[in-house]
């Protein structure tokens, strides 16, 4: 299974996914060298990655699909997530989640749009 977050940061964003290896340690990422610590992982470790759950990574990932000439073809294929929202009457609106802060499910909406498919539950 795909963790959509570091699928987002590496595949989309182009930037580092700092983890953690098997023992649960931060290791060093072999791209930047670095292993920043800001974001907490409960028992002292922590790792500076995106969390997508809020409204600066959600535009970052919108910048990046129109950067990329995709915006057109990305909120014609938002429909789906669009449809069946009560709070989504403005496209616009619940796009950018001007109506309430469900930035990780916007972001998750850009993940699969891209080619991840959906974590099966």
């Amino acid at each position: 299974m795909t963790n959509w977050k570091k699928f987002l940061t590496e595949k989309i964003l182009r930037e580092c996914w700092h983890g953690v290896d098997e023992l649960g340690d931060i290791y060093c990422c072999k791209k930047c060298g670095k292993a920043r610590l800001s974001i907490s992982l409960g028992e002292g470790r922590s790792t500076d990655n995106r969390t997508f759950d809020n409204q600066n990574d959600m535009m970052e990932l919108y910048r990046y699909i129109y950067e990329d000439g995709k915006w057109t073809e990305f909120t014609d294929s938002v429909f789906k997530y669009y449809k069946d929202d009560p709070t989504a009457e403005i496209f616009d609106a619940w796009l950018f989640c001007l109506v309430n802060e469900d930035y990780e499910s916007r972001c998750k909406m850009v993940a699969e749009f891209y080619g991840l498919e959906e974590e099966k539950k």
